[in-house]
């Protein structure tokens, strides 16, 4: 009877390889509940050929082991997990194992194909025991199996992947990296080696560390190059990784340079209506798009939307999201109606893939609100951010940086309306969101204050947009420091507070300071706006003429004017109301060719913007008039009167617009018909 006990194991050995074997083949055809029976036989069969079990925990006692050294607490945390991909990051590069009956560790094999198969049904926790368990297990055997070991390391590290637990995946990792890169294991120069340093770059480029994820991407893809060539499937998946990274940090175009290269291997193994080939022309799509190549985004766009709806069909999330960008471009372009068709078309098929609250949702239905905005349908935008608003707040929470967005977006339509009160609310509400839960966001929290302060200075309220404005410098300040346009471009708004509460001394300080910051940083090559710099420019030339300053008020007239003409052109409105201050002036000072000068270019600047039947046209006809009056030009004086007349009646306003210096109209309308040709 004991000589028969070695083949009543062979036996069980037999059964349960072909029993694990079995549930590979059903993994393969994605049965996964068979395979999950046949897995759990097999381990049952395995036990009872081990005989009587060694204390594992006995065993570890004396030294800090594998499983000592990944611990954590994922079990039991609650953690939001990550969108489920079915495009190839290189994370599951350790697939199933098939057993032989020569094979060491048979029930650690088995164990790790469970774990597999919980993972691929979404059942993290048990997964993640699962592995844990079989981890276990390899570290009683006398002879564990090193490939078993990183494989049951890298499920370990993915499962903590996709549950967000990314701190927990990166120190699994780094565990794995460090056995595989033992010359006695795999050695560094591994192809298990590339695959967990693959593992650990996409982790690090989801913690954002994009520095340390190329580092590890690189090293990944060239040892995938020297080892298994230019053109393999893998080294294609470690550069669209890198795209990624690349893509990340900004790098556009070393983004493209590796979707490219990524798209060609693809492609080329693939063939052409791959997932995988068709998440990378996405990615591409996205590169492109960045760089403002409108048509070429579009191409990829359409290109990957073809492949999901043919794979995914017409309602996955993919294919709502992809509309959403392909809606985006022709925002872009300005084509609003094709835009506001993918946009509706992403919201529909968003609501079937999804469901109503999800952030995508949200993130197009503030893509729709903008876009009636910029149609000027300001109660549409109004309502459809509302709604944007109600999913942010019930899927991200009060919190997150996209609801204090749409909040000041809100408050930004109540200011147009003038519904000072209602804008003043949302600002506020967005404020307090953002002190409360992003208190270190010091340049966000400025940008709401500046908000808030202009809201408060157009409804009147110039102290309470002071101290706002006062709190917006001190925040920039501390970030920025004192040389910013940023910095420049607070102190222009609370010198019109200040200008307003007529305390012009201290307005005209904080201007100056102002305009030497943005001259500063013209003359160190930032670009800086100029129509900025031409508004405080003005405002500095408008203290100088209240004071009677007027040499000084014409030097920054001047200037204003100067940038004006080369940034606005020759005929914006901005620009004729500098002229017609200049005019002033020298009207002033008795300088009449000047004052005649710089009316007549307002005339001609007006004409263009408001046509020549504008009131402010007779306005200034009517100034242009009584300077030609103290010139002696009795031509020219009349025909600059009888066409303001014009202009004024057949606006319907009042003949008394018409004023003459030192006279009364109707002494001058007893002289000429109402008829009279225009000048």
């Amino acid at each position: 009877e004991e000589g028969e006990k070695p083949q009543q194991k062979s036996m069980l050995k037999s059964s349960f390889v072909e029993w694990n074997n079995k549930a590979v083949g059903f993994v393969e055809v994605q049965r996964f509940g068979a395979a999950k029976t046949y897995l759990k036989n097999a381990w049952r069969l395995a036990q009872k050929g081990k005989g009587k079990r060694s204390n594992v925990t006995s065993r570890l006692e004396s030294k800090r082991s594998i499983s000592d050294m990944i611990r954590t607490s994922s079990i039991s945390q609650h953690v939001k997990p990550r969108p489920r991909s079915e495009y190839d990051e290189g994370m599951e590069y350790f697939g199933l194992q098939r057993l032989h009956d020569d094979s060491e560790n048979g029930d650690a094999v088995i164990l790790y194909n469970l774990g597999r198969v919980y993972q691929y049904q979404e059942k993290h926790d048990k997964a993640l025991s699962t592995y844990m368990h079989g981890l276990a297990v390899l570290e009683d055997s006398d002879d564990p199996e090193i490939t078993t070991i990183l494989a049951t390391l890298s499920g370990i590290s993915t499962i903590h992947y996709k549950r967000n637990s990314l701190s927990d995946a990166v120190n699994t990792l780094n565990v794995a990296i460090s056995l595989a890169n033992d010359k006695c294991v795999c050695g560094p120069d591994s192809l298990e080696a590339a695959a967990l340093l693959n593992c650990l770059g996409v982790v690090r480029y989801s913690l954002s560390d994009s520095e340390k994820a190329l580092e590890a991407l690189r090293t990944s893809l060239r040892l995938r190059k020297a080892i298994l060539g230019e053109n393999h499937l893998d080294v294609g998946t470690s550069l669209n990784n890198i795209g990624r990274v690349h893509f990340q940090t900004g790098g556009y175009e070393d983004a493209l340079e590796a979707y490219g290269e990524s798209l060609r291997i693809r492609k080329a193994i693939l063939g052409t209506s791959a997932v995988d080939v068709a998440a990378t022309l996405f990615n591409k799509g996205q590169a492109y798009h960045q760089l403002g190549e409108a048509q070429e985004a579009m191409k990829c766009y359409e290109g990957f939307l073809q492949t999901a709806k043919a794979v995914f069909g017409e309602f996955h999330r993919d294919v709502a999201i992809v509309l959403t960008c392909i809606g985006q471009v022709h925002h872009e372009q300005k084509a609003f109606s094709p835009a506001m068709e993918f946009y509706m078309a992403a919201l529909q098929t968003g609501s079937r893939a999804f469901g109503t609250l999800h952030p995508e949702i949200a993130v197009t239905l503030n893509k729709v609100g903008n876009l009636h905005y910029e149609l000027g349908d300001l109660e549409s935008a109004l309502i459809v951010y509302k709604q944007g608003l109600a999913v942010e707040q019930a899927v991200l929470g009060p919190g997150h940086a996209n609801v204090s967005v749409t909040l000041t977006n809100i408050a930004e339509i109540h200011k147009q309306r003038r519904e000072f009160d209602k804008a003043l609310d949302y600002y506020k509400t967005a404020l307090t969101l953002q002190k409360m839960y992003a208190p270190q966001s010091k340049l966000d929290i400025a940008a709401t204050l500046s908000s808030l302060g202009l809201v408060h200075h157009q409804a009147g309220d110039y102290p309470g947009a002071l101290e706002c404005h006062q709190e917006c410098l001190r925040l920039r300040r501390e970030v920025l420091g004192d040389e910013d346009e940023e910095i420049a471009s607070t102190l222009t708004h609370m010198a019109i507070s200040l200008i307003k509460m007529n305390m012009h001394d201290v307005a005209l300080e904080a201007l100056l300071e102002s305009s030497r910051i943005r001259k500063s940083q013209r003359a160190a090559g930032r670009n800086l706006s100029s129509r900025d710099m031409a508004f405080t420019m003005y405002n500095i030339a408008m203290i100088y003429h209240e004071r009677g300053e007027h040499d000084l008020a014409l030097i920054y007239y001047r200037e204003t004017s100067r940038i004006e003409e080369a940034t606005l052109g020759q005929n914006h409105a901005d620009l004729g109301v500098t002229y017609n201050k200049m005019g002033q002036i020298h009207y002033k000072r008795g300088e009449i060719d000047w004052a005649l000068h710089c009316f007549t270019r307002e005339l001609e600047i007006e004409r263009e913007c408001q046509g020549p039947d504008s009131p402010s046209c007779a306005r200034i006809l009517n100034e242009i008039g009584n300077i030609e009056l103290q010139n002696g030009n009795a031509k020219r004086v009349m025909e600059c009167f009888v066409e303001a007349l014009r202009i004024y009646r057949k606006a319907g306003m009042d003949d008394n617009n018409l004023v003459i210096y030192g006279r009364k109209l109707y002494h001058f309308e007893i002289v000429q018909s109402s008829a009279a040709p225009s000048a």
